[in-house]
């Protein structure tokens, strides 16, 4: 581990890993959204935004790997856990898009990437005292999930008529 004086290696590891545990449940619940979506354009938008978490999934892990923090044992094995209940939907588990529970489904995954941009911000302001940090791959990282929610609520801007009024 890069020694750095000043941080709670401790904190900033678990903080680090629970992100990273949270994200292979993004995934997977931006993989679920797309099969509720299929057959239609939002199915697309989708599997992009699946692609689009994973590859930041990447980035958190390679910063992790960086600063030289491993992942505790146990949330290793829960990730496995959360990548197989992940793949139920149990959001939406008969993935109606004219359903309530389609609109409970967008609006997760919008809250899921309001987590991820807290985090980006978060580390931000770590970085403003930690020089381990890429504050320029922050800012990137950061705007990269702003534009992730906007397609988020493009879908639910395009769509939720047709749950909320009949015909």
């Amino acid at each position: 581990m890069n020694d750095f004086r000043g941080v709670s290696h401790q904190t900033l590891s678990n903080y680090l890993n629970e992100h990273f545990l949270g994200s292979e449940g993004g995934v997977n619940a931006f993989r679920a959204a797309a099969d509720t979506w299929k057959g239609t354009a939002h199915e697309a938008a989708l599997l992009s935004l699946c692609r689009q978490v994973m590859a930041d999934r990447e980035d958190l892990r390679s910063l992790i790997d960086r600063l030289g923090y491993e992942g505790h044992p146990l949330k290793i094995t829960f990730t496995h856990v959360v990548r197989l209940v992940g793949r139920v939907n149990p959001v939406n588990l008969l993935r109606r898009r004219q359903a309530g529970l389609a609109q409970v489904e967008l609006d997760v995954l919008t809250g899921m990437l309001s987590a991820k941009l807290a985090m980006w911000e978060t580390l931000l302001l770590v970085a403003t005292k930690d020089p381990r940090f890429d504050a320029a791959l922050l800012r990137d990282l950061q705007a990269r999930a702003t534009d992730q929610i906007n397609q988020v609520r493009g879908i639910i801007e395009a769509t939720w008529e047709e749950r909320f009024f009949a015909g």
